[in-house]
């Protein structure tokens, strides 16, 4: 399936100089790197890339050094906000500064009912026409689980071409690839320990770990679309790290350890309320000690 949301999307985190000032520089040279390595597009501003934390101007230069570093490869935006309106003039700003399309979850105060949830879709794609629209899906964060039939729904309104949905949760049934498909669209997976693992095949792999270690997982997905086997080292490898990182219950942070060990300075995320233990960083460092 052809899609502006298929292949290897690399999500990288926003570097932070210890000030908590945005650095451009480490931003550009991940997104270089991702590309460079054979990534298939970028997105920023996602979860991985905190940016629900940045104002108006720090997302413009974001997606503006982004777009400059991919030398042509797709560079999609998250523009998860706390109200429709929001949504809408982040839409508008990124799709200005240069974004291919757009990854969105339902994100509201309170769960979005199914016609809330079309009617948000339906605004932005009102609002930046032509723009891909990429449906984020994450029912444990925002008690909303798309379904096939929604997903049709606004595939037919032209408001989504895409689903990002979850691989990891157990109660995810097997063929859900497959019954998503049904409603037109391109189906990407997220979760790193299963998209490394087990996963089921799907049209894309929406990674934050892609971003900080690119040879290894463009060679890990490209095995695993040719139905060979990539080198056991490099996966185990990425296996390993992908556990470490969740095993710390704050994934954005663990990014930004192991951003910082691969060569990447970063100060931790903005707002971070509890850091990550000793112990999280040992088991991190250990990890990544081990890079083949």
């Amino acid at each position: 399936m052809t899609s502006a949301f298929t292949g290897l999307l690399a999500y990288p985190i926003t570097p932070l100089a210890e000030d908590g000032e945005v650095d451009l520089d480490g931003l550009e040279a991940l997104v270089g790197a991702a590309v460079s390595a054979g990534a298939d597009g970028v997105v920023v501003l996602a979860t991985s890339g905190s940016g629900v934390s940045f104002d108006d101007d720090e997302r413009d230069a974001v997606v503006r050094v982004a777009v400059a570093a991919a030398g042509g490869a797709p560079v999609h935006v998250g523009a998860a906000a706390e109200s429709a309106h929001r949504v809408v003039a982040r839409a508008r700003r990124a799709r200005e500064a240069g974004a291919a399309g757009l990854v969105l979850p339902p994100f509201a105060y309170l769960p979005l009912d199914d016609a809330e949830v079309r009617a948000l879709y339906a605004r932005v794609a009102a609002a930046v026409p032509g723009t891909p629209v990429c449906f984020y899906n994450k029912p444990v964060q925002l008690g909303f689980d798309v379904s096939a039939e929604m997903l049709a729904a606004l595939h037919d309104d032209g408001s989504v071409i895409a689903v990002k949905d979850p691989a990891s949760p157990p109660s995810r049934p097997g063929g859900r690839v497959a019954a998503l498909r049904t409603a037109g669209v391109a189906v990407g997976l997220s979760g790193d320990t299963a998209l490394i693992g087990d996963a089921e095949p799907a049209d894309a792999w929406h990674t934050g770990l892609a971003a900080l270690a690119p040879t290894e997982y463009v060679a890990v997905r490209r095995a695993r679309v040719a139905g060979t086997v990539a080198a056991d080292a490099a996966r185990d490898w990425l296996l390993d790290v992908a556990r470490a990182v969740a095993d710390t219950g704050r994934p954005v942070a663990a990014l930004h350890a192991v951003a910082a060990l691969l060569g990447t300075p970063t100060a931790p995320p903005r707002d971070t309320l509890v850091p990550l233990t000793a112990a999280d960083d040992a088991a991190l460092q250990a990890v990544v000690a081990r890079r083949p």
